[in-house]
C-alpha cells in the first residue's frame, strides 16, 4: 500500500524536461504532480498540460476525421476526456538512494513504455521529446535536445480540485466518457479523484 505525500522540492527535482520540435503545438502550459511512497520506492506521477489537441496534417482521411470530429468541429476530445490535454509520465525512485529505478509513459505508437536497469542507470533527470501532435513521449539523452525547443516547467502539485476540473477519473466510463492518463497508485480510497 502506498501513502501520497507532497513534496514540490523532490518533484522539482526529477520533473522531466520537455522537448518539442518544430511543428508540435502548443507549448505545454503546466507539470502538475502527484507523489507517494511506500517501504522501498517514491513514486512521482508528472502529468504533463498543453492548451489543446489539434492533429495539423494537411491531408489524409485520418487528418480529415480528426479536424471534423475529435479535436476541431464537434470536439470530442473535450467531451470524452475533459478541458485540455493531458498525458502522463510516472517515475519511481529508490527510496533509499533516490536513484531512478523506473520510468513509465505513452509512446507514439499508444503502447505504455516501461524503462528500468541500465537503460535508466544514468539519468538524474529525465528528458522527453514530445513526438507527434496528440503529445506521446519518447525518452531522450540531454545531447539529443540540441537544437530544439526545451521546455523546464516548474511542478505544481495536483491538487483534487485540479484533477476534478481536468476530469482525470470518470464517476462511470462509457465511450464518450473516458478516465484520463494517469496511475492507478494516484486514486484516493473511496473516492472518485
Amino acid at each position: 500500500m502506498v501513502k501520497q505525500f507532497q513534496d514540490d522540492a523532490l518533484a522539482e527535482k526529477y520533473c522531466p524536461i520537455l522537448i518539442q520540435a518544430d511543428g508540435i503545438e502548443p507549448v505545454p502550459s503546466h507539470i502538475y504532480y502527484r507523489m507517494a511512497e511506500d517501504e522501498n520506492r517514491i513514486l512521482i506521477a508528472c502529468h504533463i498540460a498543453w492548451p489543446y489537441e489539434r492533429d495539423e496534417r494537411s491531408q489524409g482521411l485520418a487528418a480529415a476525421w480528426n479536424k471534423l470530429f475529435y479535436t476541431g468541429g464537434l470536439k470530442l476530445q473535450t467531451k470524452i476526456f475533459g478541458p485540455e490535454d493531458i498525458e502522463a509520465i510516472e517515475i519511481v525512485l529508490d527510496k533509499t538512494s533516490r536513484k531512478i529505478i523506473r520510468i513509465r509513459y505513452e509512446s507514439a505508437s499508444h503502447r505504455s513504455q516501461e524503462k528500468t536497469g541500465e537503460e535508466i542507470a544514468n539519468i538524474e533527470k529525465p528528458y522527453f521529446e514530445v513526438t507527434t501532435w496528440n503529445h506521446m513521449f519518447e525518452l531522450k539523452s540531454p545531447e539529443q535536445a540540441n537544437g530544439k525547443r526545451i521546455y523546464q516547467l516548474k511542478p505544481e502539485y495536483f491538487t483534487d480540485d485540479l484533477w476534478d476540473y481536468y476530469k482525470i477519473i470518470k464517476k462511470r466510463q462509457t465511450l464518450f466518457s473516458q478516465n484520463r492518463a494517469h496511475f492507478e497508485w494516484e486514486q484516493k480510497p473511496g473516492s472518485r479523484n
